[in-house]
């Protein structure tokens, strides 16, 4: 119940909040759902598109690298590397 509210209030912050809380809220939920960086990311991209803008999806590559970053870390705490 947890996962999906915070999926969801993630998602809806995107809309809603500026991007500072999204990114915090988003790195909030990349600890228990390690996609929602990304999910956000591409949904930022497709809410905001501006096709003068940008050549590259912005939100998508920083989504991609935090949930690359989450699941680094997540495995070394389910190995018990980085536990004291």
């Amino acid at each position: 119940m947890m996962r999906g509210a915070l999926t969801f209030l993630t998602l809806a912050s995107v809309a809603l909040f500026p991007w500072p809380l999204t990114a915090a809220l988003a790195l909030t939920a990349s600890s228990l759902e390690p996609l929602v960086p990304l999910a956000a990311g591409i949904f930022a991209d497709a809410l905001y598109y501006a096709p003068q803008a940008h050549a590259m999806p912005l939100f998508t590559l920083v989504g991609a690298t935090c949930t690359a970053a989450a699941f680094f870390v997540r495995s070394r705490v389910r190995a018990s590397i980085m536990r004291g």
